[in-house]
């Protein structure tokens, strides 16, 4: 029906119509499970190009009610399900990113996102709601009329966390999800929250927005792991499929161990496949330069843990110490933990420890480290 309202399949539909495409339509069943339970609200936490974007448009897809999906899932996992038609198109969708509003409206996000959100709203209901009510409100006047909930869906929901150092804007941005996602209305109103970024949620003193969120991050996403990148069986069949060398598509792009199951990074992949060349496509598309940033900053012992784990080996690291976002890096643990949820490092749980994970990993690190006192490192792996 809209844009940010109800909107169309189009998204996913582009995705299944791939030359490569990979069904994780299992997710569903998952999220089907929560719809409407104390559980509802669910942030996952990955690096970049790993799958969350094209979960979000799958979740589009199979609620909003402003399209027609069954052509679309009648032969995935999900139409296996016993509760497959229950819930398909069945509700009120709302589709964000935020990161295409704060480019240009950092000093009016909230506002701006409502104005765009009421566009959609008065195709639909005209002048029927009081559009000087705040969102949550419109929001909870659209439910009582209805009587059909909301999912609401918010694609890099943390470019805010991870871009401002002003704490009355950030302030006023977790209030605004904390009516979305926590308010009175919202237990009535809300079927069910997804949200997606890079770092965990930031955990900031009196802030309460978010804390009824299930995280999902690099470093646990149990039981939902498998449903984010490509297993290994899966790009075993790709690389059968389509007639690539597995052992060498593993040397390049395996590597990061989630929940004790080995994932490949899934746009790496495709790359590969759909230019029959194997090459680093993922530090084209990512944080490439926060590897140079975090690794400047020198902390002692990090050189030479660079060194050992572009050599192979794996290096201690305490995760628990990071604060969630990038102006609060304090010690060699938090630059590593940083890398971690950005893809350039992998995380062994077992051993709770850091590691490079794959060839193409390790190029981007030869290319961050061509500048200051890591020139010997970049010409020892080079």
């Amino acid at each position: 029906m809209g844009v940010y309202f109800n909107p169309k399949n189009g998204s996913f539909t582009g995705d299944k119509n791939s030359r490569i495409y990979v069904d994780k339509t299992g997710l569903l069943e998952y999220l089907n499970g929560l719809l409407g339970t104390s559980g509802r609200c669910v942030a996952v936490s990955h690096a970049r190009r790993f799958g969350k974007s094209h979960a979000a448009g799958m979740i589009d897809a199979y609620y909003s009610l402003g399209c027609d999906s069954s052509n679309l899932f009648d032969d995935t996992a999900i139409a296996d399900s016993a509760y497959y038609r229950k819930y398909m198109n069945k509700y009120n969708v709302i589709h964000l990113d935020i990161s295409s509003v704060w480019d240009f409206h950092k000093e009016d996000l909230a506002d701006t996102i409502k104005k765009r959100i009421c566009k959609d709203f008065k195709k639909e209901y005209g002048d029927t709601l009081d559009y000087n009510e705040d969102l949550y409100l419109l929001i909870q006047e659209i439910y009582e009329i209805t009587e059909i909930q909301f999912v609401i869906i918010i694609d890099e929901w943390d470019c805010v966390i991870r871009n401002s150092d002003d704490k009355e804007l950030v302030h006023e941005y977790l209030q605004f999800l904390h009516s979305l996602f926590k308010s009175e209305e919202s237990k009535s109103f809300l079927a069910l929250a997804y949200i997606t970024g890079i770092l965990p949620i930031k955990k900031i003193k009196d802030e309460s927005a978010l804390n009824n969120f299930s995280e999902y991050t690099m470093l646990k996403s149990s039981p939902i792991t498998k449903y984010y990148g490509f297993t290994e069986d899966e790009v075993k069949e790709l690389c059968k499929r389509f007639d690539m060398d597995f052992e060498s598509t593993k040397a390049w792009y395996n590597g990061y161990l989630i929940d004790g199951i080995h994932m490949y990074n899934p746009n790496s992949v495709s790359m590969a496949i759909e230019r029959d060349d194997f090459d680093s496509y993922w530090r084209n598309t990512s944080s490439f330069a926060s590897i140079n940033t975090f690794i400047m900053m020198n902390y002692a012992g990090l050189k030479d843990d660079i060194m050992k784990m572009l050599a192979g080996g794996k290096v201690m690291v305490n995760p628990n110490t990071f604060q969630n976002d990038f102006s609060t890096i304090a010690s060699k643990d938090d630059v590593l933990t940083a890398l971690i949820h950005l893809g350039y490092l992998g995380y062994d749980a077992d051993r709770k420890s850091a590691y490079v994970p794959n060839y193409e990993v390790a190029t981007a690190f030869e290319l961050a480290l061509q500048t200051g006192g890591w020139k010997e490192i970049a010409k020892a792996i080079s």
